[in-house]
């Protein structure tokens, strides 16, 4: 039996068949002739012939995942293929309980060999509706296709239990000769009428985005020292808790107005989370070797606790926490006199999930002014309880200074108060180029101040994109005030993507942090609790530098709705947890225009990162061991990766691709945007070099190198398109793979353009994507070969050194 296959997810969403299409039944695919067709491993003890629910007939598959450590293993009947084109796959499901019921199609030509070691990603069905529901995935199936086979695998560490009934194929009458929108970003440097402030014509006559401005504004600053630790009573070496003393000192050097706090050698113990709230306030050590923090922060026996009340008062914005030790919780409740307040229930993305919240003014609303006492509880998976207990008193009127304080976003959080008054909405479409905004009210906006300027994701823009992601931050960005006139707002940079009045784009006013920083020490966390190290969330122009992380609970130095923000000279050495969820990345998120430069990796899930609407960002000559590079969701767009080294294996929680971007079926993170690029980086993978889902438009793969285990240099789907792949070095150790695949005929505009195949089976291109240009590649016998040495080593020093 071939067990090569493409992977391809089933979507939950309501199944239709239009006029043109065509079933294509899968036998027995409704049960009723038992398992006939179905093949199941005797030692598979997870999946059955059920009798005791069925869509339709008498019978149904049962999938009864109990184990955490294996999975199902079903196998269908051959069934033929007319030839390419879309197809979707549809069933039934009753999701009894749990997530991660994966179901797969193995994909052959007529010879029985399966067409192409490149994978899609996989994604699964689960709930706990207790209902039957239809459930559609559409695919594209490629020249050649003959056969198909479907697979049902429940993940091996998910536990679910759900039933199956009515699979069946149906056959898509969809035209796939064009992407959906017209591109607007592949330009040549003598189209003048077409280029935009938003784009820089590049040395070699490529156009590129902008990243000049990429990092902290002028530079990371030598900020004069304001304080000493031990000045207010953190002692290095003595054991004792130190995290009181840090947030004193942070406090009282903000309150100057700025300046450094100084520890000295040694090591300090953090016992409790350290929140900065002032700008201007820099942490710094005697360098990594020298300073160490160790966080100690965990949850007492018997694994429960209230968090966040201190003198048990609780006023409309205190924040309360219940926290649960992590491992294996599926529940969290928060009881008060036999009423539920709150409550948590575990589900695929939940992460390492320890905590959970609730507002003072849910409290006070449902159980009014007075004494009460809390019940905690927490399940898990075999059955165990965990509980604890917290003696409140409510009153509305209790103010609470800084609440965001009381949350734990990281070790040490650097944050800014965010997003405050009304939506504000644009009068006309912001468009790629623009640098000024023209909005229905500018009262309350002025010169200096920030803005965050979002496009929703609305039905309308989610059915161009073919998005069915169910969540997420897509198109957004923050900029600068420089003058308000009338109502036309001029902002400090060119819009980088459009930003359209029908799909209610707006402004709102963001109060970020500014000029803060962490220097020159060692952090690492002694407990598994899921906790960012460093979090700058509302930052501008705040950084980390000459940091060294070991062990962090979530993930290492990380950033949300950030401006301008900077990583560099660190090293992140392995995390806690490292099983989804967004957990185990180094990378930029929500964040917009940031650097991070010489920083090293260990043992990451998926690192370099960029995700949820991240865009201008660079990470450049910094290396990466045994994580992926991800466009890991959200429309991220014309980010830079350049003279990185990123060595992909699985085993830490990479998929094992090279670089991957998300698909747009792809329910829990959606398609990403125009013009990433890719720039003089080496790059070793255990499967195709890079993996880009679909929606793509005018990425620049340009003078790298891939050295490719199994799978083709450049895998692209479904609507990716315009890019420019140029001077790149293909290493191919599989002899059966193309340089490129352009899976669909939609994948129009992709030039192929002096790049070198070294094995494979010699072929530059292949799939129903034609490539516009196809020129000056040439293939080789498998061997070893040196990495491009284009002319211009760094773009990103070149835009900052060449242009004004």
């Amino acid at each position: 039996m071939i067990r090569l296959s493409i992977l391809l997810c089933l979507l939950l969403t309501a199944c239709t068949t239009s006029a043109g299409d065509t079933i294509i039944p899968i036998p027995n695919g409704d049960f009723e002739k038992g398992l006939d067709g179905w093949k199941i491993p005797a030692s598979e003890k997870i999946s059955s012939l059920s009798s005791d629910k069925a869509a339709n007939g008498k019978y149904s598959l049962r999938i009864a995942d109990h184990d955490k450590n294996h999975g199902s293993n079903v196998t269908g009947p051959r069934v033929a293929i007319p030839g390419s084109g879309y197809y979707q796959v549809r069933g039934k499901v009753f999701a009894v309980s749990g997530e991660g019921l994966g179901l797969y199609l193995h994909v052959f030509d007529k010879d029985g060999n399966t067409i192409s070691p490149g994978e899609y990603h996989v994604f699964a069905l689960g709930g706990s509706d207790k209902t039957w529901r239809n459930f559609e995935h559409q695919i594209y199936l490629p020249r050649k296709v003959a056969y198909i086979e479907l697979q049902i695998h429940s993940y091996n560490a998910a536990i679910v239990d759900a039933y199956l009934d009515d699979l069946h194929i149906v056959r898509r009458d969809i035209a796939t000769d064009a992407p959906p929108w017209k591109g607007q970003y592949k330009r040549k440097p003598h189209e003048q009428d077409s280029l935009t402030a938003a784009d820089v014509v590049g040395p070699d006559g490529i156009v590129y985005p902008d990243w000049r401005h990429a990092g902290v504004q002028g530079g990371i600053p030598k900020v004069a020292a304001q304080a000493r630790l031990e000045n207010f009573g953190g002692i290095a070496d003595d054991g004792k808790d130190d995290s009181v003393a840090l947030q004193t000192a942070c406090d009282s050097v903000g309150n100057l107005g700025g300046g450094a706090v100084i520890l000295g050698s040694g090591n300090y113990h953090l016992d409790q989370p350290v929140t900065i709230k002032h700008s201007g306030v820099v942490i710094r050590g005697q360098g990594h070797p020298n300073t160490r923090l160790l966080f100690r922060f965990d949850i007492p026996a018997p694994g429960a606790a209230f968090y966040g009340i201190d003198d048990g008062k609780v006023g409309n914005n205190t924040i309360l926490q219940l926290h649960c030790r992590p491992t294996d919780l599926m529940t969290m409740q928060i009881d008060c006199d036999g009423k539920t307040l709150a409550s948590w229930t575990r589900s695929t993305h939940s992460g390492n999930t320890y905590s959970m919240s609730m507002h003072g003014r849910e409290i006070n609303q449902k159980l009014g002014q007075g004494t009460h006492t809390l019940i905690g509880t927490g399940t898990y998976r075999d059955g165990q309880l965990v509980s604890c207990k917290c003696l409140i008193d409510a009153n509305p009127n209790y103010t609470e200074s800084t609440p965001q304080s009381r949350t734990i976003d990281g070790v040490i959080t650097f944050s800014g108060n965010g997003k405050s008054g009304p939506h504000i909405k644009l009068l006309q479409d912001g468009k790629r180029g623009d640098t000024t905004l023209n909005v229905s009210d500018s009262r309350n906006l002025t010169a200096g101040e920030y803005i965050a300027l979002d496009a929703p994701a609305t039905k309308r823009w989610k059915a161009i994109t073919q998005n069915l992601c169910k969540w997420g931050t897509y198109r957004r960005n923050i900029y600068k005030i420089e003058a308000v006139v009338g109502n036309i707002v001029q902002i400090n940079q060119p819009l980088r993507i459009d930003f359209p009045v029908i799909d209610g784009a707006y402004v709102q006013k963001t109060h970020l942090i500014e000029r803060c920083g962490i220097e020159d020490l060692y952090i690492e966390q002694t407990a598994n609790l899921w906790i960012t190290t460093v979090m700058f969330k509302n930052a501008s122009n705040c950084w980390g530098r000459g940091v060294k992380i070991k062990n962090c609970g979530r993930n290492p130095i990380y950033s949300n709705d950030a401006k301008w923000c900077e990583i560099r000279d660190c090293v992140f050495e392995d995390a806690w947890f490292k099983g989804g969820g967004g957990t185990a990345y180094t990378g930029w998120e929500r964040s917009w225009d940031c650097l991070m430069e010489n920083v090293e990796t260990f043992r990451f899930r998926h690192a370099p990162l960029f995700q949820w609407a991240a865009s201008g960002n660079v990470i450049r000559k910094s290396v990466f061991h045994d994580s992926d590079g991800q466009w890991h969701s959200g429309w991220t767009n014309e980010n830079l990766m350049e003279q990185c080294v990123i060595t992909s294996r699985r085993g830490h929680g990479a998929y094992g691709y090279g670089l991957w971007a998300s698909p747009p079926e792809d329910t829990a993170h959606g398609p990403n945007g125009p013009r990433n690029v890719v720039y003089n980086c080496d790059i070793t993978s255990e499967r195709a070099g890079l993996w880009m889902g679909g929606m793509n438009e005018n990425w620049l793969i340009l003078h790298n190198r891939f050295c490719v285990d199994k799978g083709e240099g450049v895998f692209a789907k479904t609507s990716s398109f315009d890019h420019i792949i140029k001077g790149n070095v293909f290493i191919l150790k599989d002899k059966l793979s193309p340089m490129t695949t352009l899976v669909t005929s939609d994948c129009i505009g992709v030039e192929l353009i002096d790049n070198q195949i070294f094995g494979g089976n010699g072929t530059i291109a292949s799939g129903d994507g034609t490539p516009a240009a196809n020129q000056g590649n040439r293939s080789f016998p498998l061997r070893e070969a040196a990495r491009p040495t284009p002319d211009v080593p760094s773009i990103f020093k070149w835009q900052r050194e060449n242009l004004n």
